[in-house]
This record gives structure tokens, sequence and C-alpha cells, in this order.
């Protein structure tokens, strides 16, 4: 009889573990190599769609998804108006909407904060997210020192040091992950997980700015340093922290060979661009889609050209150019920077969708705790200094790992004392 009586209790408690198991490998998957990723997000939109459909028939839904509105009809709008697109695209449709489904990505923010249902639940979620980030941290330091662990799955670990994915990659996700735990260096582990968030700052910092190559990694990682630098400072010296990226690439210069090397080959590239029109680079390459992308989105300013239609756009420019413009690149399908993707394909319109989510998604940091607002913020602009050389969010593992990261701090929110109205400051 005890048995029975209390068989009914312990149902509910086992399936909440079993989400919470689930929500921490969605949180987890971005950031073990492109297969995970795209098992975690195949089960989050699965799981998600359908747990959002069964909760508008019996009208349930969370504090978080009542606050984050604003974020969901911006990701919402976006995505419709890229699906749209897709009848004005000037590939096939099936590529179209392949393409389509990159800009969908975006869905995956509500739904992470539409699952996740406490604050509880969330600091879980986000550990998982974090501590992933520290275990593949803690790989590379092994590839340096010699060690192969078996779990590596990256391309040439052994010359790039990167354990998951690539040395790009990584650089940025390390930035992202000192963010956060920066910021919430008091709580994410424990009370006494403070020394231990410490440390892995340290670890990261030095791996990123010492031995990965990742140009928009050391970007990234200065500016996370930036803002930690002006979260520190009381508000009459905040504008100190403008030096503060000129200190650090300085001493960096003269410390870390990496750093210098980088910078220089970074010099290098982009005097050669601006001599010969030099393309076989990083920098000449980028600075050839960018030029190309300026005349694509010239000659359709308001809706662009459909989504998946850059590289077809690319190629027009490229074909009907007067100048001294290089034959265009084969296999050429983004031109390496987000908003330029988004301006090309979505026109205006796009852009300004795009722009607006990157600013609404900020705002919603009134309805969190300091500490989170703080990490939300470094996720962002982790986010927007990374999609300035990169497609970010259309790259699968990157772009699941910066919206899983903005789902989970977003939902921290449903358990805030700032409910009814938001925070001011």
């Amino acid at each position: 009889m005890t048995a029975q009586l209390s068989s009914p209790r312990l149902e509910p408690e086992r399936f909440n573990n079993l989400k919470l198991g689930l929500l921490c490998f969605i949180a987890v998957s971005p950031s073990l190599g492109t297969a995970v990723a795209a098992s975690g997000r195949l089960l989050l939109y699965g799981w998600g769609l359908g747990a959002l459909l069964s909760s508008w028939r019996n009208a349930k839904e969370g504090n978080a998804w009542h606050l984050n509105k604003p974020v969901t009809v911006i990701v919402l709008f976006a995505c419709a108006y890229f699906a749209l697109s897709t009848f004005w695209s000037q590939v096939d449709f099936a590529s179209a909407w392949v393409a389509w489904s990159r800009y969908a990505r975006l869905l995956t923010i509500p739904l992470m904060y539409y699952l996740i249902k406490n604050n509880t639940q969330g600091l879980t979620v986000l550990r998982a997210f974090t501590f992933t980030q520290i275990f593949v941290g803690f790989s590379s330091w092994l590839l340096i020192i010699g060690i192969h662990p078996p779990w590596i799955s990256s391309v040439s670990p052994e010359q790039t040091y990167a354990s998951f994915g690539t040395y790009l990659e990584e650089s940025i996700a390390q930035s992202v992950m000192v963010g956060i735990l920066w910021f919430k260096r008091e709580t994410i582990f424990g009370r006494k997980g403070k020394p231990f968030a410490l440390l892995a700052i340290i670890g990261s910092v030095s791996l990123v700015m010492f031995y990965l190559n990742g140009r928009t990694g050391h970007i990234t990682m200065l500016a996370i340093v930036t803002l930690a630098c002006l979260q520190a400072l009381p508000h009459k010296m905040r504008g100190l922290t403008l030096l503060m990226p000129v200190l650090a690439a300085g001493a960096l210069w003269f410390s870390s060979p990496n750093f210098q090397s980088r910078t220089v080959a970074a010099y290098q590239e982009l005097v050669k661009f601006q001599t010969t029109k030099e393309i076989a680079s990083s920098i000449g390459t980028r600075l050839h889609f960018w030029i190309i992308s300026l005349d694509g989105m010239a000659a359709h300013p308001i809706k662009g050209v459909g989504a998946g239609s850059w590289k077809i756009e690319y190629q027009h420019q490229t074909e009907s150019a007067n100048d001294s413009t290089p034959v265009s690149i084969k296999n050429a399908d983004d031109p390496h920077q987000l908003f330029m993707l988004w301006g090309v394909e979505g026109g205006l319109i796009g852009l300004g969708l795009l722009l607006a989510t990157f600013i609404i998604v900020v705002r919603q940091s009134r309805y969190l705790a300091d500490s989170d607002a703080w990490t939300l913020r470094a996720i962002v602009l982790a986010l927007g200094l990374s999609s300035m050389f990169n497609s970010i969010l259309h790259g699968i593992g990157m772009g699941d790992f910066f919206c899983v990261g903005i789902g989970i701090v977003l939902s921290l929110s449903v358990s805030n004392k700032f409910l009814s109205k938001p925070r001011e400051g």
C-alpha cells in the first residue's frame, strides 16, 4: 500500500529529472562537435515545439515566457520574413529552404527559455553549458602539454590545440565562458566555487591569447575583459575602460608570440590587399567578400535577394564589375560577416530585423538580476563582435552555442523579484 501511494509522487520527480537531463544535454551539445550539436538541436525542436503546442491548448505559460515576449515576437518576425524571401530567392526552392533553416536557428532562443521552468533549473543548465567549455579548455591544455585524450574530435589537434571544432570556434566559446564565469563567479559553482571559477578564467584567457590562433577570438576575449572592468569600476571611473583594450593589447604584444604573430599577419594581409587586391588570405578574402556584398546590398536595398541567394548575387556582382575586382572565389557561399549576409539576402528589412533582435535581447536584461544581466550582455557582445568577421549564427555548433546560451540566461528571469516592473539602470 505504501509503495502504491508513493509511486505517483515519485513519477513527477523522475520525469522532472529526465527533463532536466535532456535540457543539460541540449546545453552541452553545441560544444562537442557538429554531430552532437545537430542531435541537441533536433531534440530541442521536437520537444520544445511539441510542448509549446500542448501548453497553448492548456493555456499554461511560464513567467519567463511572458517576460520575454518581445524576443519571441522579433524572432518569429525574422523567421517569417526570411521564409517569405524564399519565394523571390535566386536559388531553387529546396536550397532556399535549407538556407532558411539557418535563419530559423534563432528559434532556439525562445524554446530554451520556454522549456526551462524555474531559476534553479536554469542555473543547473547554465552550469552544464559552462562546465562543458571548461572541459573543452582542459582538453586543449592536455594537447598543449603533449597528451592526446581519446575524446578529441577536431582536425589536426596537435597543430591547432583545438579539442572540438576549430580553433576559431573554441577561442570564441572560451571567451563567452570567461564572461559567464566572471559575472557569476559567486554562484556558478556554489558558495565555495569562486576559486575554481577564477582558476578556469585564468586558464581560458591564457589558452586563447597564447595558444589558439583565432584572431576573432583574441578580439572577443579583449572585449569580454574590458566589459568585466567596466562592471567592476565605479560609475565615475568607467571611462577608463576605453584604455583597457589598448593596454591589454600592448601587454600581449610583448608577452604572447602567438598574439604578436597573428596581429602582424593581419596587418600584412591588409596591406597586401590594398596594394595588389590579393585575396589569397583570410583578411583579403573577407575584404573582397564585404566589398562585393556592399554592391549586392546597393543593387537590392529593400528586400534583398532572398534566403540562400548570396552566392548567386556574389557571382553576378563579380562578373559585372567594371574595375579591377579579382575573379570570384569558387564555392563561396557566405560573406564571412553576419550583418552583410542578412543585408544582401534580406535587404534593409532583414538587416533591421537582425539589429532589432540584438537590441531587444539586451533590453531584456532589465528583468534579470545584476550578475545575470551582465552575463547576457557579455554573450551578446561576443556574438556581435564575432558576427563582424563570420556568419556566426549560420554555422552548426557556434550558432547553436550562442542561441542556447542566450536562451538559458533569459530563462533566469523566471524567479526574479522584478517580474512586475523592469529594473532601472
